[in-house]
């Protein structure tokens, strides 16, 4: 059996060769090198003439002895084609038996171009193949030799249920422009080879190899908090209902396993938060959807997972709470109603400020809407911040012996808090670099973005280290 890091060495030599015929398809490229590692389909979506199915045509050529499908759907698209006409001997002893050699279920790679095209007479067995790599050939079940199946299209799926089922198969997707550059462009025009052979070639050993030595990586919990909190903030962003990203239970069920592929293939048996960048590819409905979850996992790679915006009103509205002098009258009403959710998910009405401070003893996190699950929510000093920057309520110290009490509460999470993010931030960043240095999925511009937005927080942590101590000094006084 050849060691990992051989194969390792190969996939950066292939991906190296690609993206040097391949101009501005480095993701692209790398997608569809962990797609067939991952045994998942990849859709490439955008306008003729991208390269997409030259591009899939010389990824079969570099997974030695590989057999490829390549097919454009119309609507008019028959199962004969796609799937092999019938067997006229079996017909002959009353059987229903298809011919599949040279058809997509005896392929290695699949290329279907214009996919959201796919008709009823083919979209179950389509469904099925994609999903569970099985086809039914008349009474048999047959496990069909897929690595993985491109999809193509100009345009997404029409809102119509079955589309909406066929689109959800594909894990990895990629918005495919034209070339930008105009440097690139005139190396495409005029300096560019128009005939490419793969570096190397990997076989379906070495892909099985891969396989099996991610199933003993494991997730540290740390990332497993990391996914958990960016999957509570894409379905609860603050905003429009459309601006959230709903992703089924299968899709993310499916991306845990792809990173534990991408972890062994890149030579280490846990997945570090640089793999979470993979995400970015396999998350978004809409491509304007793209650059948002971009920059949600790369802020949460960096933070370890910490609300920074959440962080710093609360040490600002918890040091105003405990250094205000004039009082306010608990029966004073709040200017919107609120609801205080427990972790049982009862909810209560609160719309005086006196229900506030009582209900701040009990419960954890606060709404604007009764209808909000519980899986996110303000804490008090935030929903305090809120009140008052948004709806002018600023109401100051009443009972101070119960602002405080509820202040140091505050302050012993915020402090957690707090030292979580800093020593993700300071105390990581080499190993950080280290990490997105050796991940061989990542591009230039991807570790490049990484890397600044860190710089970015070391640059706003004194600011940040003001305040708490600022507020440690009100606690203690």
């Amino acid at each position: 059996m050849e060691p990992i890091t051989h194969l390792k060495e190969e996939i950066q030599i292939l991906c190296a060769g690609f993206s040097s015929h391949f101009i501005e398809r480095d993701e692209e490229i790398r997608g569809a090198i962990l797609a067939i590692l991952s045994n998942e389909n990849i859709l490439y979506l955008g306008p003729p003439g991208t390269a997409k199915t030259y591009l899939a045509q010389n990824i079969c050529n570099s997974i030695k002895g590989a057999e490829f499908f390549s097919y454009l759907l119309t609507r008019f698209t028959t199962p004969e084609e796609i799937f092999g006409p019938l067997s006229l001997q079996s017909l002959e002893r009353d059987e229903f038996r298809r011919k599949t050699e040279g058809c997509l279920p005896s392929s290695h790679i699949a290329f279907l171009d214009e996919i959201f095209k796919a008709n009823s007479s083919i979209l179950n067995s389509l469904l099925t193949i994609l999903n569970e790599r099985r086809f039914h050939n008349g009474t048999d079940i047959i496990n069909t030799p897929l690595l993985t199946v491109f999809g193509a299209s100009n345009e997404l799926p029409e809102e119509d249920e079955n589309l909406e089922a066929l689109y959800d198969r594909f894990l990895f997707r990629y918005d495919v422009r034209y070339i930008q550059s105009p440097d690139n462009v005139r190396t495409l025009l005029f300096c560019t080879d128009t005939s490419f052979i793969p570096p190397v070639t990997l076989t379906t050993d070495k892909v099985a190899q891969i396989r099996n030595q991610a199933r003993s990586v494991s997730i540290p919990e740390e990332v497993q908090n990391s996914i958990l909190s960016l999957k509570r903030q894409l379905e609860h962003q603050d905003g429009e209902d459309d601006e959230n990203v709903r992703v089924s239970d299968r899709r993310w069920k499916k991306i845990t396993g792809v990173l534990k592929v991408a972890a062994a293939a890149n030579g280490t048996k846990t997945v570090d938060r640089t793999m979470l960048l993979l995400l970015q590819h396999l998350l978004w409905d809409l491509p304007e959807q793209k650059d948002r979850i971009r920059s949600i996992i790369i802020e949460h790679m960096v933070t370890g997972g910490t609300d920074t915006k959440r962080l710093e009103v609360g040490i600002r509205q918890v040091y105003r709470m405990l250094t205000q002098e004039d009082g306010i009258h608990e029966n004073a009403r709040l200017p919107v109603p609120v609801f205080a959710h427990d972790s049982d998910g009862n909810k209560q009405k609160i719309i005086s400020f006196g229900e506030l401070i009582a209900a701040s003893k009990e419960k954890k996190y606060y709404y604007f809407s009764i209808e909000t699950s519980f899986s996110t929510g303000y804490p008090f000093s935030q929903i305090m911040g809120i009140l008052e920057s948004e709806y002018q309520f600023s109401p100051k110290r009443y009972q101070a012996s119960e602002i405080r009490e509820i202040c140091e509460a505050e302050y012993a999470n915020l402090m957690e808090e707090y030292q979580k993010f800093v020593n993700t931030v300071r105390d990581d960043s080499n190993l950080l670099k280290q990490n997105l240095e050796a991940n061989i999925w990542l591009t230039c511009s991807d570790i490049d973005e990484v890397l600044s937005v860190r710089q970015n927080y070391l640059a706003w942590l004194p600011l940040l280290e003001e305040n708490m101590n600022a507020l440690s000094v009100a606690i203690r006084s």
